[in-house]
């Protein structure tokens, strides 16, 4: 069994090194390798030991809502006004411990199933497991009695490989031998050797002769013609037969020449023949070795046995060499492939450890994108609807609404949603411009009360005193009665306030009443006809009146009357308009709330057209500056309060 699995192991690490797609064995266990059970059974009892808590939680909460659903539906109609927004608060909580404990079933069961739904089936594999056990104790003697077999023949090989190695030795010991004997003809070749080379010392000194006996005779014919030579040049000085002399030269230059070239004749004939004779020498010598030397070769080589072995060991050195370098080159390959699979196995490790640390980190991906889907679905579900209170109720049906829309892409959503919040914009902005054109105008409308109101306050001031004047006069018009015609005025009719009274143009109606005194005339004559310089200057100068002063004092009380009349029904006026302004005020501040709100959705919702939201913005009052504005308003309200 054991060899059985250490074939099996071989064989499917061979199978790899060949590069072979591994079998469904390898890819099962690598699968269950990847999935860690044990650590994905750690992970589901935590798990698990959470859901209970949550169902326990959850029962113990269905009750609490049971019991305060009991009592509420007890209560009284006025009552169950105040206790459904705590019975609402409690629902709206049981909502939320369901839907995290929803969220948490389905994290667990994506964890599970996730990794689960990529491990194949273990049924049919285990089953192939036990068919291979089988069908490995049926092989297993089979595969002894074949082991025994090739054991008997690896023996019956070494026996030959022994007596092959035995006649190797035994040509050895024949190598030396004919080695030994070599030295015998080593000594046979350098004696003919030897023998040449006395030869040719000996030609070369018969040779060396030959020259020195050719040098004496040149040297003796040399002397000859230096004695004809001198004994031409006597002749020539004695004055003898010149052309004699000069004939018997020409024919000796003439035998010297001869001499000479049939010298060199000879001299290059001998050296030919000589190095003939060497060469033949040489060849002879070395046929006689070659002779020798190829009857003992000869002698062995045309031995039986010597054949026979040498052709047995040429045909083992050549297995032995194929051998090796097969073995050599199985075992380059394999540490070639062995470094290989290391690396790769190196690689996958690596990419395993990566590959699980991303699926421990984007573990939640299902979940992220199931509350994506919802928080899309929540805030774009009503685009097109009309924004409606925020309660529990309304955002499930919003929900439920938007599950029919989940084909539209988030894009056409922003955009729906920008348009609507664009309309919204442009809405609020034109409501906000009627607002701030009616609170001008119920500005200019208050400085014109105030101001009316002033000059009111200040034509109350003016009649007080000068009720408090005639009053004074009427009480001592009989005393100053004798003495009228005596009194000078006070007030000049030149002086400054003279002046300023007569000549402002704004008299009073006080004065119109009491005097007569019509503000049309340029001389200040009174409008009756009575004699009388019953005026008001008159009147303020101390003056008596005519007759009839005592008749003057209802009128001007009807008129003080009137005025006090007048003055509250204009101050009630005045409050309605401060009460209208502070209204215009807050409604103007939650304009400009909505307005900065509504900016802020245009920035987050439209990254895209940035540019575009930026200008229309830019047309809008500056926020800042309807701050400003509205702290300048307060202030003038102040000042007016």
């Amino acid at each position: 069994m054991a060899d059985l699995q250490t074939a099996a192991g071989a064989a499917a690490e061979h199978s790899v090194t060949n590069g072979s797609n591994p079998n469904k064995f390898q890819l099962a266990i690598s699968a269950w390798r990847a999935l860690a059970f044990t650590t994905l059974i750690s992970t589901l009892d935590t798990t698990a030991s959470d859901l209970v808590t949550h169902q326990q939680d959850s029962i113990v909460q269905r009750k609490e809502l049971a019991q305060k659903t009991k009592e509420f539906r007890k209560l009284e109609d006025g009552a169950k006004l105040g206790e459904i927004k705590d019975l609402l608060k409690a629902y709206q909580s049981y909502i939320d411990a369901l839907t995290t404990h929803s969220k948490s079933v389905q994290a667990a069961f994506m964890q599970a199933y996730s990794p689960l739904s990529d491990v194949p089936d273990p049924y049919p594999l285990l089953e192939a497991s036990v068919e291979a056990l089988v069908t490995a104790d049926e092989v297993v003697p089979q595969l002894e009695a074949e082991n025994e077999r090739l054991q008997q023949q690896v023996s019956t090989l070494t026996g030959q490989l022994e007596d092959s190695e035995k006649q190797l030795e035994q040509e050895r010991t024949k190598r030396l031998a004919s080695e030994s004997s070599q030295d015998s003809r080593i000594k046979e070749v350098e004696a003919s050797w030897s023998k040449v080379l006395e030869e040719k010392e000996e030609n070369w000194s018969s040779k060396e002769r030959a020259l020195e006996e050719k040098v004496e005779g040149q040297d003796r014919l040399l002397k000859e013609l230096k004695a004809s030579y001198e004994v031409s040049q006597r002749l020539e000085r004695s004055g003898s037969d010149t052309d004699a002399a000069q004939v018997s030269s020409t024919a000796t230059q003439a035998e010297l020449d001869i001499l000479t070239s049939e010298l060199e004749r000879s001299n290059i004939r001998l050296a030919d023949l000589e190095s003939r004779n060497e060469q033949l020498r040489i060849e002879l010598a070395q046929n006689a070795s070659q002779a020798h030397s190829s009857s003992r070769r000869a002698a062995v080589e045309d031995d039986p046995a010597y054949l026979r072995l040498r052709t047995e060991n040429q045909s083992l050195l050549r297995r032995l060499e194929a051998a090796r370098y097969d073995k050599e080159a199985e075992k380059s390959g394999i540490e070639s492939k062995l470094r290989s699979l290391e690396r790769e196995i190196g690689a996958l490790k690596v990419d395993r450890e990566s590959l699980q640390g991303k699926v421990q980190r984007w573990s939640d991906y299902e979940e992220v994108k199931r509350e994506l889907e919802m928080l899309r679905a929540i805030e774009f579900a009503g685009v097109d609807e009309e924004d409606n209170d925020d309660t529990s109720v309304a955002t499930t049906e919003r929900v439920n609404g938007a599950t029919t829309q989940s084909t539209d892409s988030l894009e056409k959503l922003l955009l729906a949603r920008n348009k609507k919040l664009s309309n919204d914009f442009t809405e609020l902005r034109v409501s906000h411009n009627e607002l701030l054109q009616r609170l001008e105008q119920l500005q200019e409308d208050l400085s014109s009360t105030n101001m009316d109101l002033e000059k009111s306050r200040m034509l109350n001031a003016t009649l007080e005193n000068d009720l408090q004047k005639t009053q004074q006069e009427a009480s001592n018009a009989f005393e100053t009665m004798s003495v009228a015609g005596t009194y000078t005025s006070r007030f000049p009719a030149k002086s400054a306030y003279g002046s300023r009274r007569g000549q402002g143009g704004g008299t009073s109606p006080t004065s119109s009443i009491i005097g007569g005194f019509d503000p049309s005339s340029g001389s200040g004559s009174p409008r009756g006809g009575g004699g009388g310089g019953g005026t008001l200057e008159s009147l303020r100068a101390g003056e008596a009146m005519g007759g009839g002063g005592a008749g003057i004092l209802p009128m001007v009380t009807a008129q003080r009357d009137r005025f006090k009349k007048k003055i509250a029904e204009l101050e009630q006026e005045l409050q309605k308009q401060y009460q209208a302004v502070a209204a215009l005020r807050s409604e103007v501040a939650s304009l400009q709330r909505d307005n900065l709100n509504l900016y802020e959705k245009t920035r987050t919702q439209q990254p895209a057209s940035m540019a575009t939201s930026g200008v229309s913005y830019g047309n809008n009052p500056n926020p800042s500056t309807i701050s400003g504005k509205g702290e300048r308003e307060g202030d003038e309200e102040d000042v007016f309060a």
